[in-house]
Order: C-alpha cells, then structure tokens, then sequence
C-alpha cells in the first residue's frame, strides 16, 4: 500500500483507528511495516530473516516526538544494506546504541565546556530531559517548565545549533568566534573569567556590541545555572560587565517618501529579494506586528474569513509570555493584508507555515527570523533609502496611525503594548473594534500613498 504521512496522520483520529491491531506493507519498501493499533499508536516496524527466522525490528512511534515516515525510510534502508553485509540489523543498532551511550558518558564525564553547553541548551533552555530508550533529547509533559522562546537562536550565540528530532550538533560552521567553536574542548571547571571577557570583547572589536550584549546575557544565565547544578564551582561571568554598553532605543521612521520608495522597490522584479520576503516585509509594514511573530507564524493562526491573525503566546514577546494570564493578540486584517496574505498563500506550496523554509515549501520549518534583516541589509543599494530594520517598519506603522488621528491607546491595542497602568488591571474590553479601525485606517492611508507614487511623473515628463 502507498503510505504518506498525511495518511499516517489521518490514521490517529478516532473514526479512522482499526477495531484490530492491523499491519500495513508499504509499497516499494520491503519488510517495512505500518502497525496501526486501536489506541491510535502507530508504529513502525522492519521484518526481514535471520538464519532461517523471521525477526521484527522495532523502528520507533510516529508522530510529535517519534519518527518521521522520511526516518522510518532512512532507518529501513540502513537495516536493508546491513543485511546485505550479512551483519543482523537489531544486533548492529545495540551496538551503536551502546556506542553512543559510552560516547556520551565519556563526554559527561570530562565535564568539557561543550557538555555543559549541551546540557544548558535542552535541559533549561527547550526544559527537555534525556531518553535513553530514544537516544536522544526530549519534551517531557510532565515537566511544567516552560522553555525559552526560540530556544534555537539563543543557543546559536554559544555556537550550538539543535536540528530536528531532538538530535545536535555542537559545532557551528562559520568564522565567528562562539564559545564552543573556542572553548568547547576545554574543561568547564578550568575556564577562567579573562578568557570570557575576550570572548566579548573580541565580538565587540568585530562591530556587534549588541550581539555581544546579547551573549553576555547567555553566559551570566548558563553559568549562574551550572554553578546551581555544582557542574562548576562558581560562575565565572561573576563581575563581568555588559561589554557592549548601553544601547540606545531605535528610533529610525520612514518617511511618506521613503515608504513610497520601499513599497515600490519591494514591487521591482530585478531586486535579488524572493518573493514571500517582499510580501513579509510589506505585511509587516500594513499589520504593525513584530519580525518574529510573522517568520514563524502558521496558517492555522489566520482566519481570512473573518479578517483575524490570532499570534499565540509562545511566539508573543516574553515579558507577554510571562504575564500572569497571557493571552494570545488577535490582529485584525485591513483589505490590504489580506491582499497580501492571499499572494503569500499563493507562494507557500500547501505546507503550514506562511513563510516556509525555501529549500522545502511543504517542510515544517519556517523562515529563520534573520532572513527578513539579512534581506533589506544585502538589498540597501536596491531599496535606496536610508539604512532601516524590518522592525523599524512596526514602529512607521505606529507613528503613521497616531500621525492620521488613531488615539494612541488604540495603536498601543494593536501593538500589544502594555499601558502600565492600573486601569489595564480593570479594563478587560478586548479593544477588537478599536484595532480594526485603525488598521484599516492605516491600510487605506498606505495604499493612498501608494497610488500616488504610481501617479508621480517621470522626472522626464515633468522636464517636458
């Protein structure tokens, strides 16, 4: 039988579960197996002889946590070419199970900086736990701890990269200095505070004082935690300085012109700019929302329909996040987003995600949050207005709303700003009408700019 993984999933609803265990031979793949029971578990499983036996191998669970249909392929052509070496696919994954456990043992044990990292990342970080069984770093439900937001960029900064399924890499290809690519090797009892600060510094010296503020923020928290779990003695961030100062607030806004000018760039097909980044950095722009919150929104948090984008908590900022009652921000879409939305839809090739990793349209993966930035910085020449960054966009929007008589409460509303005072506490009013007006006032107000720019003359013509 043709399996797929939408099949597979469909497999997990109740009125699509077999009354009986039910195994499934997929097409073009010998000996592997789909078991499907009751319960709605579906498994995955090898079946092959062994000197004149038939032997079942266990490839794993599918589903969140569980493998993939692409791993259970990878794994059945693993088992197949093992068998053709006369070697028995269950004894050789014991020993590399065993392998990788002594491995990971001898990595603890030597307390090297990288362990520690690795630990930090998946322990504090994604609050995951290690599975034996699985081999690998996992969500426990259990665990009520709730794990950083985009855990993944913040790890990127000590040079650790965590890749799908649970599984990492702890080397980060590029010339940046990160504490692993540094330190990794060395024992985390044995680096020393000057060691650190050169670190920093040296990101400094390169021209990130802000990235280097940022790592700073990192360490102080990785160390304060492995001083906690005794993994060192103490922290040795202890005293150290923010080493890129203190930063000023941006407070770069475009100007009608230069909105004018961005807006017709962004439409010009010669720019090297794909296509949904031209689209984001527009909605950016129409919606007010943050860079972060569209890179990795789905499309199940849009009802165009009904002219909502419902953010969830987990991709709100993180002083949202931690409120005592957080609560997801619904945006409502001027004509003009759903415009844009629409073209979008169009570039996303079915998958769930509105700004899809480009290798993979149908992927669950998303954009990187730095896609957006790299392209209006490798594009200034092209986009020919003053150096800006897609979050200055958000606060144009804002500044425009106020600017055309939206009552500044009602753009804090749809910026999701808190007002700080103690009226918030008391007004519980979801201010939906109020947002929407003044996003479609903001919208009309755009695309009056817009035109205008379409009508401007030529500096040709004017000289006629």
């Amino acid at each position: 039988m043709r399996v797929t993984a939408t099949w597979l999933n469909t497999r997990h609803e109740p009125k699509n579960r077999p009354a009986a265990r039910q195994d499934i031979n997929i097409d073009g793949r010998e000996g592997l197996v789909v078991r499907l029971f009751p319960s709605g578990a579906i498994s995955f499983r090898f079946r092959y002889q062994r000197d004149g036996k038939r032997r079942w191998m266990v490839l794993g669970e599918f589903g969140e946590g569980g493998l993939s249909l692409a791993d259970a392929f990878e794994q059945h052509h693993q088992a197949q070419r093992e068998l053709e070496r006369g070697l028995d696919p269950i004894e050789e994954r014991a020993k590399r199970l065993e392998a990788e456990r002594r491995a990971r043992e001898e990595r603890t044990g030597a307390g090297t900086v990288a362990s520690l990292v690795e630990q930090f990342v998946h322990r504090k970080l994604m609050a995951e736990r290690w599975d034996e069984g699985r081999n690998a770093w996992m969500r426990d439900d259990k665990n009520k701890t709730r794990a950083r937001k985009r855990p993944d960029a913040a790890a990127a900064l000590l040079g650790y990269t965590v890749r799908d399924g649970g599984s990492q890499k702890r080397k980060r290809s590029g010339e940046k200095a990160t504490l692993l690519s540094v330190h990794g090797k060395l024992n985390a009892r044995d680096l020393s505070k000057r060691q650190l600060v050169t670190l920093l510094d040296e990101m400094v010296d390169r021209g990130a004082p802000v990235a280097a503020n940022r790592t700073h923020a990192l360490l102080k928290q990785l160390f304060d935690w492995a001083a906690a779990k005794d993994l060192v003695p103490a922290s040795p961030m202890a005293g150290i300085e923010r080493p890129g100062g203190e930063e000023s607030p941006r407070e770069r806004v475009l100007s009608a012109d230069e909105v004018k000018t961005l807006w017709t760039a962004l439409d010009n097909p010669e720019i090297e700019m794909a296509i949904p980044t031209r689209l984001a950095l527009k909605l950016l722009l129409v919606t007010a929302q943050r860079r972060g919150e569209l890179t990795f929104a789905k499309w199940s948090h849009f009802d165009l329909d009904a002219k909502l984008w419902t953010i969830p908590v987990e991709l709100l900022k993180s002083s949202h996040a931690r409120r005592s009652r957080p609560e997801p921000h619904v945006v409502p879409l001027s004509p003009l987003a759903i415009e844009l939305l629409e073209q979008l839809k169009g570039c996303s090739g079915g998958g769930p995600y509105v700004l899809p990793g480009r290798a993979d349209k149908k992927s669950d993966r998303s954009y990187s949050e730095r896609v957006l930035s790299r392209a209006v910085r490798e594009n200034a020449k092209e986009l020919a207005i003053e150096h800006f960054t897609p979050h200055d966009l958000r606060r144009t929007a804002a500044s425009f709303m106020t600017k055309i008589g939206v009552p500044r409460l009602h753009v804090e509303k749809v910026l999701n700003h808190s007002t700080g005072d103690i009226a918030e506490v008391y007004d519980r009013h979801d201010y939906l009408p109020e947002k929407q007006a003044a996003l479609e006032k903001w919208g009309a107000h755009l695309q009056a700019l817009i035109k205008e720019s379409d009508k401007a003359p030529s500096p040709a013509a004017s000289h006629e």
